[in-house]
């Protein structure tokens, strides 16, 4: 039978554990909150939704070991970190109940084992459109000709300073493709008619997580670019960035676009599980989410692919 004494143990021992969980993710939530001022810290908003989870985990403890400082800060912490994760649902994408366009994301992985499973799974999916990242020679000569005869329209920048491959099931009004450079992302884009206005798909790869300056650079050439456009906009690719992420959210607010992924994850996908979610479709107001659907496995790469159903108006 447990005695007083043990009880008033335990609740000591877990009142300062539930302090130093307070203090950890308080740090990591102002640190998160200065990415504006210094972008490198915008790796810790990657994991909002963990400091989300650990705070909210901490007020019922706070409440139970009695401590009343420890329940008001936990309590704001929990409030403070409800408030930066609601920030993706500003740029939320609305829905619709029939998809008029498939479109698949999937970063390979340049040095991709399994490039027939890649394949497959493409052929399995059945998206009007896809979007490869980390192309090289090899992995479009293992994955663009065996699908030739599903999807006979490619463009492509494998061999460049680009890495990228957009396959087609219909023909584009225009299309192209532009290397990485310090200044602007890696991109394919192809330009349709669409039933009622033209609408510009572009598939993207931007700076690495550890390049964050240059990731800044991209964010607000692509928004420049998304600013000039009069189609409809559909960009789709490896951001390297989290839903969570403020460089993200300030990018689709300047570039009048919509989440369509939020709360999953697709990286890493080649170990255990996936807890970040660094691939996305951000769109035009009139793209209207129907259905995101996550690859059950990595096919050889360290990300999970992503197919967007969604609905043009």
């Amino acid at each position: 039978m447990t005695s007083a004494r043990e009880i008033r143990l335990l609740r000591s021992f877990v009142k300062y554990l539930t302090i130093a969980v307070v203090v950890a993710v308080s740090a990591a939530t102002l640190l998160g909150a200065l990415a504006v001022l210094y972008p490198y810290l915008e790796l810790i908003n990657h994991f909002r939704l963990a400091l989300l989870a650990a705070s909210a985990a901490a007020v019922p403890v706070a409440f139970w070991v009695g401590a009343r400082k420890l329940r008001l800060a936990s309590v704001c912490l929990l409030l403070v970190n409800v408030l930066f994760g609601s920030a993706p649902l500003i740029a939320q994408a609305s829905s619709a109940a029939q998809p008029s366009l498939r479109v698949t994301t999937f970063n390979v992985w340049i040095n991709n084992p399994k490039p027939q499973e890649v394949v497959d799974y493409l052929r399995e999916t059945d998206a009007d459109i896809v979007v490869l990242q980390e192309v090289g020679d090899h992995l479009e000569q293992a994955i663009v000709p065996p699908l030739r005869d599903k999807y006979p329209h490619v463009v492509s920048c494998a061999r460049r300073n680009c890495g990228l491959v957009m396959l087609s099931k219909t023909g584009w009004l225009d299309a192209g493709s532009s290397d990485r450079t310090r200044a602007s992302p890696p991109i394919v884009w192809a330009r349709f008619a669409g039933a009622t206005k033209p609408y510009v798909v572009t598939g993207l790869h931007l700076a690495f997580p550890f390049q964050p300056d240059m990731q800044v650079d991209h964010m607000n050439w692509l928004a420049d670019r998304a600013q000039r456009e009069h189609d409809t906009q559909i960009i789709v690719g490896d951001f390297n960035l989290s839903p969570f992420s403020f460089k993200l959210n300030a990018f689709a607010q300047k570039a009048n676009l919509r989440q369509h992924a939020l709360f999953g994850a697709s990286w890493p996908g080649n170990r255990f599980v996936p807890v970040v979610l660094i691939d996305n479709l951000l769109a035009s107001p009139d793209v209207k989410a129907v259905k995101v659907s996550y690859g059950p496995q990595g096919y050889g790469s360290d990300h999970y692919p992503l197919t967007f159903d969604i609905a043009l108006e």
